[in-house]
């Protein structure tokens, strides 16, 4: 059986921008809805007062699912209308790609937003086509989606670049061959900026004091899942008739407080000290106490479909 997939981004919204944003997300939830293996979505607000980075987290069946979202065009076109929202146009992404106890490993992905100068897209298209060829030379490489500007927002260019660890990743960014592709791209890009989402779940689980390392993201994306799922479905059940007066962005934006405010304060807590004997475990605890736990989290997603059931139709 395969584990639920999900896809953690990270952006920090231009001060002033908050009701596009919230706008934008309301048609991103409609596109992925429609996706098949699509489970949930929601966003996480800045933790921190005037820190204005949002985190939006996705979940879906299977990596195979998540991935044909990913390289779907409805998602392409989201990206390149959000991105003048965000400062620098930066977009940071991360997801699990074995979600194996024993090989946790995760897909990086680095987003490049670049200027190009006027006049100058044959060229830079020409040297992307290079640029590319060059990286899939390197290990770990997985794949590069490249995005003109949208009509009439101006000259930025959007580059999502994948590999499947950090380290991978580093080395590419590191590598000589990459540092002079660069200095040949001064002759027809003013400007590039990148970022690349550092943690995945910030806040959310502490560090074990065990292993002195944060629990693989694929058990913490279960433990979200088991909370976020009757809490969302709780909510459109009987907060969102509520709102229906609002205007759609602003009810999903309310809608969203709630969620969040449940799966930081309330679920999640309560999640990692009940089940901190399995998110917590070093290699050798981890062999019998990994199915025990997941095992068990799958028989309360059964009970969850099961009661949220009767409580809907009821």
């Amino acid at each position: 059986m395969s584990l639920p997939a999900v896809l953690i981004a990270t952006s920090k919204l231009r001060l002033g921008q908050e009701e596009a944003f919230a706008a934008w997300q309301v048609r991103h939830n409609k596109a992925v809805a429609k996706f098949a293996g699509y489970i949930s979505s929601d966003i996480v607000p800045p933790i921190k007062s005037g820190d204005n980075e949002w985190t939006t987290i996705l979940n879906f069946q299977t990596n195979d699912l998540l991935l044909k979202w990913q390289k779907s065009g409805e998602r392409a076109t989201l990206i390149g209308d959000v991105l003048p929202l965000l400062e620098g146009g930066n977009l940071g992404e991360i997801m699990p790609e074995d979600n194996s106890a024993e090989q946790p490993g995760t897909n990086v992905t680095q987003v490049v937003l670049s200027k190009v100068k006027p006049g100058m897209e044959d060229a830079y298209r020409e040297w992307s086509v290079r640029i590319q060829q060059a990286q899939a030379r390197y290990p770990g490489y997985r794949g590069t989606y490249l995005q003109p500007p949208s009509a009439g927002q101006g000259s930025h260019w959007t580059t999502m670049l994948r590999y499947d660890t950090s380290e991978h990743l580093e080395a590419w960014l590191a590598a000589p061959e990459r540092a002079e592709l660069l200095r040949e791209s001064k002759t027809f890009i003013e400007n590039e900026e990148l970022m690349r989402l550092a943690t995945s779940f910030p806040g959310w689980v502490p560090v074990s004091s065990v292993t002195g390392e944060f629990p693989p993201d694929w058990k913490t994306a279960m433990l979200v899942l088991l909370g976020l799922y009757p809490t969302v479905l709780l909510e459109l059940r009987f907060l969102n008739p509520h709102l229906s007066f609002l205007n759609p962005s602003l009810a999903t934006f309310f809608g969203n407080i709630g969620s969040v405010a449940v799966t930081s304060f309330i679920t999640m807590p309560l999640f990692v000290r009940w089940f901190g004997w399995w998110l917590f475990t070093d290699k050798k605890s981890s062999k019998s106490r990994g199915p025990l736990g997941f095992g068990l989290l799958i028989a309360l997603y059964v009970i969850e479909i099961a009661v949220l059931r009767r409580i809907l139709v009821g």
